[in-house]
């Protein structure tokens, strides 16, 4: 049985890679298709849309945002439970030295209904501040939002603060603030289809990666694979493990998503209506 899953080229994920590399799928009898996307949440949920994924790894907030625009999908499991830290960038030889700065400012985003888009406009909206739509420019990639933003082009970019943290010690970018929200930072997530005719093999994915992801809390080899294949320093290894929770059970928070849901109806993005219990699989305990 195959299924392609996809998750963002970021540390988050590396429990996934290790899996990989160590056949541990394949033990199980799942040939897993891994895709990295650079561009993140918004080009996932177009990716299950279109079929080409089966499962992916996404933000809370963009899952919520694409199922109330009619992504066919559920929640299988959360993935990391504690919040995502968001670093706020802009460019080295920008004006801005503050997000509270209310001077007009053009936002670096991957694509539309992704974090970068959703976590600028959220934390907007508690700022009493108005992002339009004339304001959002997309860039693809973190990449792209690295040259954007040296050309000022953009001025503000959303993005995990440790994956951006070495184009600030380069000098490209400068962090100047940080944001986190009241919910899970990646839920694990199933399209319709293939709970429909995959589940079996589902199953049998997220037990794997259940017990990767315990052996890398532990692991005394995790701190130097994120030093080496993630450009972090030992200190910052150390503190973004030590500081990440992932889920090793199948219950979903309901109050994490409610409040992902009560965040994204102020920005218009959800309609008040949409039911929490119905983006979970049946097999998941809403706690």
């Amino acid at each position: 049985m195959t299924i392609s899953v996809g998750g963002v080229t970021e540390h988050f994920n590396l429990p996934w890679n290790l899996a990989v590399e160590q056949n541990k799928f394949q033990e199980v009898g799942v040939d897993l298709n891994w895709k990295f996307f650079p561009g993140g949440t918004g080009v996932m949920t177009e990716a299950l849309k279109s079929g080409e994924l089966d499962l992916a790894i996404l933000l809370t907030e963009g899952f919520i945002s694409a199922a109330a625009k009619g992504l066919r999908a559920k929640i299988v499991k959360e993935y990391i439970t504690s919040p995502l830290g968001w670093g706020i960038f802009t460019g080295a030889k920008s004006q801005f030295y503050s997000i509270y700065n209310r001077q007009p400012k053009k936002y670096a985003i991957s694509k539309l209904g992704s974090g970068s888009h959703l976590m600028a406009m959220i934390h907007a909206e508690q700022r009493g501040e108005k992002i339009g739509a004339e304001d959002l420019i997309e860039v693809k990639s973190i990449d792209g939002a690295m040259e954007s933003l040296s050309k000022n082009e953009t001025q503000i970019f959303y993005w995990e603060k440790y994956t951006t943290k070495p184009f600030v010690e380069n000098g490209m970018v400068r962090m100047i603030g940080e944001f986190s929200a009241p919910w899970s930072s990646f839920l694990i997530v199933a399209t319709d289809a293939a709970l429909s005719t995959k589940k079996d093999a589902i199953k049998k994915i997220l037990e794997v990666i259940n017990e990767e992801s315990n052996h890398f809390i532990s692991s005394v080899q995790s701190i130097s694979l994120l030093q080496q294949r993630f450009m972090l320093s030992q200190a910052d290894a150390s503190s973004w493990l030590h500081s990440t929770v992932w889920s090793s059970d199948y219950l979903v928070r309901a109050a994490g998503l409610e409040n992902a849901k009560q965040a994204l109806i102020k920005i218009g993005s959800v309609n008040p209506n949409l039911k929490i219990e119905e983006l979970c699989d049946a097999s998941l305990k809403i706690q």
